[in-house]
């Protein structure tokens, strides 16, 4: 076992370290947990305190991935987005785009209007990861009958 690996990880068998949730706390509060731990220069993502790790994380997340698709094509408010992601809750779309804001990624903007309103959209840095969301999309796309064959095998 990792000597590095404390009370709310686990060891895998290719001895990556992983960190295990930890009950209660909000994303927010693990993910600022671990900036305090991140080796800055490291960039290597299979080091457990790299930060790209995280970014890794964000950016390979179902619901990330399908939030910044819908708002790839211009700003929606945030009813816009759900009806588009179906499925996701309020909660979960109200947790994914705050941590895609914290990295950057989108942006909200707050209109002076009765009734309010507010929307998202891609930053620069978020128009640049689209291409490979599109990527991931298409794959997933393309081979679902695939995949879905080998599951039932």
């Amino acid at each position: 076992m990792n000597p590095q690996a404390g009370q709310n990880s686990r060891e895998t068998a290719l001895g990556f370290v992983q960190e295990e949730h930890i009950q209660g706390a909000t994303v927010t509060d693990i993910r600022s947990a671990k900036r305090k731990n991140h080796i800055a220069t490291s960039g290597n993502p299979f080091m457990k305190n790299c930060p790209s790790r995280d970014l890794l994380d964000t950016i390979s997340d179902k619901w990330a991935v399908l939030i910044l698709l819908s708002i790839a094509d211009g700003p929606l408010r945030n009813g816009e987005i759900k009806e588009q992601v179906e499925g996701i809750t309020a909660k979960m779309l109200t947790q994914r785009l705050g941590v895609l804001m914290e990295d950057g990624l989108v942006t909200r903007t707050s209109h002076p209007v009765v009734p309010p309103r507010v929307d998202y959209q891609l930053t620069e840095l978020g128009e640049s990861v689209i291409e490979p969301c599109r990527a991931m999309y298409s794959w997933a796309v393309n081979n679902v009958s695939e995949v879905e064959a080998y599951r039932t095998a």
